[in-house]
């Protein structure tokens, strides 16, 4: 009899924890050299206290590189977005997956406790469902006979 594959089930299991994060006051030119320097799409802003304040997405970048002309005096609070969909650990995969299809986004900031605690986002949905359905198709196949 085989063991029991265990699949993700709770954000907890798939967000990332490492989170690069700027303060408000930040100016854009370093949430540019972030995005430029990191491979992902998104940056939560916190303050001071580590709660969140807001998330700025590299589409927000380059929508304000095409409006302004002299981004200068330009801040990451002048660009975040402050109303922001947030889940908790223990949220369920499925609800996450839910409140990001449904809201046309593409990450969750992670909170608990009024911190941050992670960001999950597509690429972290994507990773688990290939990692599931890679258990689903290897169950599928059918053993070889045995001689």
């Amino acid at each position: 009899m085989a063991a029991q594959t265990t699949y993700p089930q709770q954000v907890k299991e798939v967000m990332t924890r490492d989170v690069v994060a700027l303060r408000p006051q930040q100016p854009f030119a370093q949430a540019l050299a972030l995005l430029a320097q990191h491979r992902f799409r998104h940056l939560l802003v916190i303050d001071a206290d580590a709660r969140l304040a807001g998330v700025i997405s590299d589409r927000d970048l380059l929508r304000c590189m095409s409006r302004e002309s002299d981004l200068e005096g330009v801040t990451v609070a002048d660009i975040m977005w402050s109303a922001v969909v947030t889940v908790r650990p223990d949220t369920s995969l499925s609800e996450a997956a839910a409140q990001m299809l449904g809201r046309r986004i593409n990450c969750l900031p992670v909170v608990e406790n009024d911190r941050v605690c992670g960001i999950l986002t597509s690429t972290d949905l994507l990773q688990a469902f290939q990692t599931i359905q890679t258990h689903i198709e290897q169950e599928a196949v059918p053993e070889a006979p045995q001689e």
